[in-house]
């Protein structure tokens, strides 16, 4: 039994390591082509790294007087972070008032905000491009910072770990005349650390990597974000492949920081709003 249990376990165990050098593969093509020229990326036959490492592309590409990454490495950062921040805590407000606060039609109206999932993106592009030409946001950085402050993804998130704190926790913040906001800010939201670090992940890397809005929204080069600027490369008449690899093994950087360093929280976060509730 236990030389068939270790067998399995080396069978597993070689599945998961070809899986996972698939899913590395192009990431390994992204870096081996960012120190390449244009001509050499899909030059015949391919070669990983070649005699001559143009270091150099990450200088062009950072230091490009055309569109600089640095500055849309700067709107990203306001976008992603300004999001973040409002994201949390109206997502939590809300999470913490359909996890633990009675109201008539609570449920029907969560069922409801639930439904709102199933709307495409694309479907919302026009009425977000009229109200924002309207309130004079368009090609600003409001523009992607607006829709992102209110997220049901991360309402369901959140609620789930409100849902498993014990009600007599706000009861008793009750009895001591506390009222429902104090109980939010001083009880429940310290208690619920993993789920607004995972939920912060998630927010973070989609507010991250947003194209579509980007591209609609900002047309203006200097409100570029790090996904436009990787498009400017691919789409510009040269087609300079190796510089938008530049841009995008750049790009990657804060998301591979954010969850290696809070890794533990986003495991342990995930799994447990996955069971509670």
């Amino acid at each position: 039994m236990k030389k068939h249990i270790s067998i399995e376990k080396i069978l597993l165990t070689c599945l998961v390591g070809v899986g996972a050098a698939v899913f590395l593969l192009p990431l390994l093509w992204m870096l081996s082509s960012s120190f390449k020229t244009s001509m050499q990326v899909f030059a015949s036959p391919f070669r990983w790294l070649e005699e001559n490492v143009r270091w150099k592309n990450y200088l062009e590409v950072w230091t490009s007087p055309d569109v600089p990454f640095w500055r849309s490495i700067v709107n990203s950062l306001i976008v992603s972070i300004v999001s973040l921040a409002g994201q949390l805590v109206i997502s939590s407000m809300a999470a913490f008032a359909f996890a633990k606060i009675p109201f008539k039609g609570r449920n029907v109206l969560f069922m409801m905000m639930l439904v709102t999932m199933m709307i495409p993106v694309q479907a919302l592009i026009i009425p977000r491009y009229m109200v924002f030409y309207q309130l004079k946001v368009y090609d600003t950085l409001w523009s992607m910072i607006l829709p992102n402050l209110f997220s049901v993804t991360s309402i369901f998130l959140l609620r789930q770990f409100y849902m498993g704190l014990p009600d007599e926790l706000v009861e008793a913040a009750l009895i001591d005349g506390a009222g429902y906001f104090r109980i939010w800010l001083k009880v429940m939201m310290p208690l619920t650390k993993n789920g607004l670090i995972s939920t912060a992940i998630l927010a973070f890397i989609s507010s991250w990597n947003e194209y579509l809005s980007a591209l609609v929204f900002l047309p203006s080069s200097e409100n570029y974000t790090i996904a436009l600027t990787i498009r400017w490369y691919i789409y510009d008449t040269a087609q300079q492949y190796n510089l938008a690899m530049c841009a995008a093994a750049s790009a990657i950087i804060p998301i591979v920081i954010i969850y290696v360093t809070a890794q533990k929280y986003f495991e342990d976060g995930i799994a447990v709003s996955a069971v509670k509730g």
